[in-house]
Order: structure tokens, then C-alpha cells, then sequence
């Protein structure tokens, strides 16, 4: 088993220090790119793909390519096939730039969201990691995938997006979809790729629910026009990624129907935190997503259906979690779902 990623990517936390893929749970951080590259935990996991074993701090890849045969991993492979052959020793730089953004999603919180910050109090986290980017090795990085915070809403990632490494090669931007990131296309002209990642957790109102306050008719109105663009410069990029969470496992059939309408590449990955939205657990949301889903004409959805609430009950939980919720962005789950 082999994945890019234990070589080829660093990541910036929320918290300053220096990790690798964000998709794995519970990663250690350190606090220098050397320090991490000559960790015992770094070669712990190598070894243990080596030994075509799952690390532990990958389980999301591991479930993900269980139902669906890729994953954050295999994808990580093709586009190694791209680096490589430019530069042995390649970064990927990913990770929290900053957590400006304009949106508070359900899953989220104020280390991610100055908006969730925001609402909560008026001394709010902030987080600024522009300069740990530049105290990276500029000369092997060749691809920027810095996801965070929202690039139509942060400072720093214009800043970055200004001034990208020399040998950039490849930019990826992670954006929820509310308006269109004006900076791609100078960067297009320049003959460096672009891939868009558009959040897709829902469609309708589902949508807005969970993507709060990002609104539906703004996120495929963007759609529409990173679409209109791809006519223009070929070298855009557009994909979809989930995160399935226990508000939004029914509406898969939605989302799948969705981005097959528009042509979308699309993947997926099963939230871990915070934990009272995990699928596992049994509750109004997942049961009534496992008898649909279970019928659904999705592969897919069907293969689903087999991992969500087969665990404990956690509807006390999950509706004391949805309460605070709502109660902080002064709305209603009722108004957007029909129990």
C-alpha cells in the first residue's frame, strides 16, 4: 500500500504546528517542517503501509475506499503521476492558511470560522499561518492546497495567491460555493492549473441548513459560473467533496443526482468530529436514511446504508448538539426539515 502523502505533503494546523494529511485523525503536529519530516511517527506510518496495513490516523481513507474504491489516497496517486516526473522530492502544501470565512456549517467551529467566532463572542480566535508558509521549503513546493479559510473571504490567501511559490504547478481551492474567487483567472492565464473543490454538503435546503448561512441559489449560480469558465481556460478543474455527517446522509441521492447532472467529479468522506454527527450512531436522521438509502438505485448509497446507525443511540445527544446549534445562529432545524 502506498500513499504520496506521507512524503509529499505538509499541512499547516490550526493550532501553528506542522502536520501532514488532514484526512487523518488524530495526526501529530510539530513545530518545523524538519522536525516532522524526521519524525519516528512519520516513519511509523510508512512503515505501516509498507506493511500493506491501515495506519490508524487513516481510517477515513480506509472506509471510504471499502464502499467506494478511492479515496482521498488513491487521488493523491494520479496526481503524483502529474509532480513526480517534475520534481523527486515535491510538496503539497495544504492545510489552515487562516479561518476567515463567511460561512458557519454545523460541523464546524471558531478555530475554522471567524463567522461561528463571531457569533459566539466578540474576543474571537484567530488564526494566521501566512508566515509558517513562507518558512516552508518555497523551491520544492508545486502544488498549494491550502483549504482554509474561505479564499473569497481571506485576506492571506489572496496574498498567496498573489505571490505562489515559483515553481507552482498546480492550485487547489476548497471554497463553499457562496461567490466565485475572482483571482483564478489571472492565475489560469498563466498556464498553472486550477482545481476548484466545491463543499457539497446538500442540496435544497438541506443545504442551507448545513452549509448555514450559504444559500442554495448561490452555490449553483456559482456552479453555472465556474462551468462558463472551464469553456474559457481549459486548465480549470471542478470537483465536489462531502462530508457525510448524520444531517446530510438522506440527501445523498440529491447530491449524487446533482453533480451527475453537471458533469462533477465527486467524492466523499464520513465525518469524525464532532462526534454527535457522526453517522454510526442511531437517531431520527440516520434511521429514516438507512431505510431510503437502502433502496436507493445508488451502488453506492445502498453500500452506505450497511455503515450508518449501527451503534448506540444518540438522540438525546444529537438534539442537545442541534438546540445549541441553532440557538447560536438564531434559527430553527424545523424550518428546513420535516420530521
Amino acid at each position: 500500500m502506498y500513499c504520496p502523502r506521507l512524503k509529499h505533503f505538509v499541512r499547516l494546523n490550526q493550532d501553528g504546528s506542522i502536520g501532514k494529511c488532514g484526512h487523518m485523525i488524530n495526526a501529530v503536529g510539530f513545530k518545523t517542517f524538519d522536525e516532522l519530516d524526521k519524525s519516528k511517527w512519520l516513519n511509523d506510518l510508512e512503515d505501516t503501509m509498507a506493511k500493506d496495513e491501515w495506519p490508524e490516523e487513516c481510517v477515513r481513507c480506509k472506509q471510504t475506499e471499502e464502499i467506494n474504491g478511492e479515496s482521498v489516497r488513491t487521488k493523491s496517486i494520479d496526481r503524483h503521476k502529474i509532480l513526480h516526473p517534475r520534481k523527486d522530492d515535491y510538496l503539497v502544501v495544504g492545510g489552515v492558511l487562516d479561518n476567515i470565512c463567511n460561512s458557519a456549517c454545523q460541523s464546524c467551529n471558531a478555530g475554522l470560522s471567524t463567522k461561528i467566532g463571531s457569533l459566539q463572542s466578540k474576543k474571537y480566535t484567530r488564526v494566521n499561518n501566512y508566515e509558517t508558509f513562507w518558512k516552508l521549503p518555497q523551491n520544492r513546493i508545486l502544488e498549494v492546497d491550502v483549504n482554509g479559510g474561505e479564499p473569497t473571504a481571506s485576506k492571506n490567501y489572496k496574498k498567496i495567491l498573489a505571490n505562489l511559490p515559483v515553481n507552482t504547478k498546480i492550485v487547489r481551492m476548497n471554497t463553499n460555493g457562496s461567490r466565485m474567487i475572482n483571482e483564478l483567472e489571472g492565475i489560469l492565464r498563466n498556464r498553472t492549473m486550477v482545481i476548484v473543490t466545491l463543499s457539497f454538503d446538500g442540496t435544497g435546503d438541506v443545504h442551507d441548513y448545513v452549509r448555514w448561512p450559504i444559500k442554495w441559489k448561490n452555490y449553483i449560480k456559482s456552479v453555472a459560473a465556474y462551468k462558463n469558465l472551464q469553456k474559457q481556460y481549459p486548465l480549470l478543474k471542478l470537483n465536489c467533496w462531502t462530508t457525510v455527517s448524520s444531517l446530510n446522509v438522506e440527501n445523498l441521492p440529491g447530491i449524487l443526482d446533482f453533480v451527475t447532472e453537471q458533469g462533477l467529479d465527486h467524492n466523499w468522506a464520513f465525518l469524525n468530529d464532532p462526534d454527535a454527527l457522526k453517522v454510526k450512531y442511531k437517531n431520527k436522521f440516520t434511521v429514516s436514511a438507512k431505510k431510503k438509502l437502502s433502496k436507493s438505485s445508488y451502488s453506492v448509497c445502498r453500500d452506505i446504508a450497511k455503515k450508518i446507525a449501527v451503534d448506540q443511540d444518540n438522540s438525546k445527544l444529537l438534539e442537545y448538539f442541534i438546540k445549541r446549534q441553532d440557538t447560536l445562529r438564531s434559527i430553527s432545524i424545523d424550518d428546513y426539515f420535516n420530521f
